[in-house]
């Protein structure tokens, strides 16, 4: 056992020996192999518990040269690789390494910190309208409601909120504290300062909850707070504005078409004004009933008379004195009854009728008829009753219009107040640094991908 063990430390040691010299040398030591083992089989026999099984011991110590020398052999193809291109060493600390360095540089020593202030709020309105069939199957606000939010939330990253905070506070000092490289400039035009605000500012509109929050970004804690809570006073300004010019404009609706009714009252009156004035009647229809009241009472009477002649010329001669008076007053009365059915239907010269009833005076030398006259006056009294129905109409719809707009008020409600942050929520350095190094790992990969691809094409 003794003299087995020495005999494969002996081979183990010359097989080491071998290895060494072909990997010096860059051969494959197959033929070293094969005379080590031709070494190793005569020394067995002398073994008396090896002398049972003597293949195996020489096998084993075989695959492990073998082994050996072939791991030694990839060592050295690589060694040779890295010896033929030297540039790839210098390209992954040039590509990856450097980037990263410089970032992990950059992050860790030189950025400036950015402090967080969040302020979380909702446009609410106190008016009870009623529900449609939408806002009950989806749960979504009013339209009115969630078109102030979107102009809020437009609002928070414009310019005049911008003009607004200059007159309120130093907001370009407040953002030129910070690095070369996040700090504001020294002298910059306003659209610049609008688009830097809108990096600093993150605002988010949640259309189901119908809730804003909005982010300011400064590089100190108390400055960001400062920023925040102007901007949640100019925004409840602004709503409150909104709110005011809502009802401003509800009224003046109602107000301008009660102006417009009564405009067109004062014209319909002023028309009834003039057809009076024209026709110097003040209502024609009385005149008329009072005219076919006067007909009929001279009808009446000539057929009184009518009769009393009947009765007469049974026994008188057609030449009795009697006799002519009655044809003379029915004659009379026909006569009468003729002119004023003439007036109320063809029209009369501008003559006094009977028991001073006044006729309808000639327009143009031509005499107007009564019912031309009856059918224009009540064409003005409609019109005069419509506009003045609708005159009453829009005075009901204003103080309607006032009262709804006393009612309705759009207000701010404020449910997150901004605070002053404790620790930076910017830059977030270790995983910028984890970004960069992942990113020139990425491109580098690619590059390498790309020259080895061509070099191939081109061998």
């Amino acid at each position: 056992m003794i003299l087995a063990g020495k005999l494969r430390r002996g081979a183990a040691a010359k097989g080491s020996d071998m290895a060494d010299e072909a990997s010096r040398k860059g051969e494959v030591l197959t033929t070293a192999v094969k005379s080590e083992s031709a070494v190793a089989v005569p020394a067995k026999p002398k073994l008396s518990v090896a002398a049972a099984n003597p293949a195996p011991v020489p096998n084993e110590e075989t695959n492990k040269v073998v082994h050996i020398v072939r791991r030694l052999q990839e060592e050295t193809i690589q060694r040779g690789a890295l010896k033929q291109r030297p540039w790839v060493p210098i390209s992954l600390a040039v590509c990856i390494a450097l980037p990263t360095f410089v970032a992990a540089l950059f992050y860790l020593f030189m950025a400036s910190d950015r402090f967080i202030s969040e302020a979380r709020f909702a446009v609410r309105s106190n008016e009870s309208k009623a529900i449609d069939a939408l806002g009950m199957i989806t749960g979504m606000p009013s339209s009115q409601t969630v078109s102030d939010s979107y102009i809020v939330a437009d609002y928070i990253g414009s310019r005049d909120m911008v003009e607004e905070l200059e007159r309120r506070l130093p907001l370009r000092s407040m953002f030129t504290d910070g690095d070369f490289f996040s700090r504001l400039g020294d002298e910059v035009t306003l659209e610049e300062l609008v688009e830097y605000w809108q990096s600093h500012i993150d605002v988010y509109y949640d259309s189901t909850k119908n809730t804003i929050s909005a982010e300011v970004q400064a590089f100190s804690a108390d400055g960001a707070d400062r920023i925040a809570r102007e901007v949640v006073d100019i925004v409840r300004i602004l709503v409150n504005e909104l709110s005011a010019q809502a009802r401003r404009d509800a009224v003046q609706f109602a107000a301008s078409e009660v102006a417009r009714a009564e405009l067109r009252v004062r014209g319909v009156r002023q028309d009834m004004l003039n057809f009076r004035v024209a026709h110097n009647e003040l209502d024609p229809t009385q005149s008329a009933e009072a005219i076919l009241g006067i007909a009929a009472e001279l009808e009446g009477e000539r057929s009184k008379l009518a009769s009393e002649l009947a009765s007469l010329s049974g026994y008188l001669a057609d030449d009795a004195p009697s006799i002519q008076r009655l044809k003379a007053r029915i004659a009379a009365l026909a006569g009468e009854i003729a002119r004023i059915q003439g007036q109320i239907s063809t029209g009369v010269s501008s003559e006094t009728t009977l028991r001073g009833t006044s006729a309808t005076p000639v327009e143009n030398g031509a005499p107007e008829a009564m019912a031309s006259v009856i059918g224009t006056y009540q064409e003005l009294l409609l019109n005069q009753e419509f506009a003045e129905k609708a005159y009453t109409a829009a005075a009901a719809s204003l103080e309607h219009a006032r009262a709804e707009a006393a009612r309705t008020q759009t207000y701010l409600a404020i449910y997150g107040q901004p605070s002053v942050a404790q620790e930076a929520a910017y830059p977030r350095r270790w995983l910028n640094i984890w970004v960069v190094f992942v990113l020139a790992s990425i491109l580098w990969a690619i590059g390498m991908l790309g020259i080895m691809t061509i070099r191939d094409h081109v061998r």
